[in-house]
């Protein structure tokens, strides 16, 4: 049992002020992820939402590629597709 360490991580759901610069908030959440690699988070889960205006994150695959470029922390999509009834 050798390599015992837990491992963390963060769901990262695209909430905003609504007089934010979107263009500003999303760069900050870049360098919220580059600041959780630096502290070795492990990985983080991108919510995806389409509604309310202060949900900016609505393509997540696109916000991953920018964080991928950043450091080495592992992102992936916070969300569950299903079928409508």
């Amino acid at each position: 049992m050798s390599d015992l360490y837990l491992r963390s991580g963060i769901f990262m759901a695209p909430f905003h002020n609504h007089d934010e610069n979107p263009t500003l908030s999303i760069e900050r959440d870049l360098e919220l992820l580059e600041h959780l690699d630096r502290l070795n988070y492990h990985e983080a889960w991108i919510g995806e939402h389409h509604s309310g205006g202060f949900e900016l994150i609505a393509c997540p695959e696109m916000f991953i590629a920018a964080a991928a470029q950043r450091g080495r922390l592992r992102a992936c999509r916070g969300n569950r597709d299903r079928p409508r009834p």
